[in-house]
């Protein structure tokens, strides 16, 4: 069942899981003849623990910008670099990969931000190719904030952006924020970060026929920029068409820094991406 406070945030979704968000059903149509195909579903991934008011205001532009596709909301949670093989997390996206399979001639864009997002992605297409025994389909992806390589404070830094930002209640969180992570790595999960960095350039688990674009910054303290432009410059090199857009915002805040340039970008890469499209 979808909580009040999802329902107001997000009026045309039906939650199906604790991290899956759909949007109903909808009407589709290629609009008039000479105009570029418009994605028929956009996977919106987000970062580890975005607050739900935040990743929503994502929502408005992008029904703005493309009305007739159906919009999919996966959140992200610490628990998930941990417990992600857990029956319960993989049922979450199996739910995801019925959807794509059912509708295997859909038109899809990714939009995944920071590595909570990027893990998704990579959770995501191996479940797909597990299950489907291919590679799962998208015409474009779009990487914001990311992804970085594994970096203990950066990933400290992610974890602690809902904590109070007076000193004394401050102080307590970072405590936990740490312990929390030295278990991680005792347990080696911290080392999936790397895994995903490596995996999602991978052809055998991503389409290289995808068209790439990175929005990143060098004023992001979470993720280095370094890390994003030698994915980026990876992927490239291993024939994919890539995007690099170099943006001035922090953390994951590139579309509230410069809203108009940042949805043009969006917008730039699915046109793109649909002059492939048959």
């Amino acid at each position: 069942m979808a909580s009040k406070s999802s329902e107001a945030l997000l009026p045309s979704f039906k939650q199906v899981s604790p991290a899956v968000y759909i949007q109903s059903s909808l009407i589709r149509s290629n609009g008039p003849p000479g105009k570029p195909k418009t994605p028929d579903i956009i996977l919106l991934l987000s970062w580890v623990g975005a607050n739900k008011a935040h990743i929503a205001k994502y929502i408005p532009d992008y029904m703005a910008l493309y009305p007739n596709a159906r919009i999919t909301l996966i959140t992200s949670a610490p628990t998930d670099f941990l417990f992600g093989n857990r029956a319960s997390q993989r049922n979450q996206l199996k739910l995801v990969v019925d959807v794509l399979a059912a509708e295997y001639k859909a038109t899809v864009l990714v939009h995944l931000l920071s590595n909570g997002g990027s893990h998704t992605l990579w959770r995501l297409a191996k479940m797909y190719k597990e299950t489907q025994g291919c590679l799962l389909p998208m015409n474009a992806l779009i990487f914001d904030s990311g992804p970085g390589k594994m970096d203990f404070d950066r990933v400290a830094a992610v974890l602690s952006l809902d904590l109070p930002k007076g000193r004394y209640l401050r102080l307590p969180g970072l405590c936990l924020v740490y312990m929390y992570l030295c278990f991680l790595w005792a347990m080696g999960a911290l080392s999936i970060i790397d895994h995903v960095w490596h995996g999602l350039n991978g052809p055998d688990l991503i389409d290289p026929n995808a068209v790439r674009c990175y929005i990143y910054s060098k004023r992001d303290v979470m993720v280095w920029w370094k890390d994003v432009e030698d994915h980026a410059d990876e992927a490239e090199a291993r024939g994919c068409k890539v995007k690099k857009e170099l943006f001035q915002g922090e953390h994951v805040a590139h579309m509230r820094s410069d809203r108009g340039r940042y949805w043009k970008v969006v917008g730039n890469v699915w046109d793109m991406a649909s002059q492939k499209i048959q």
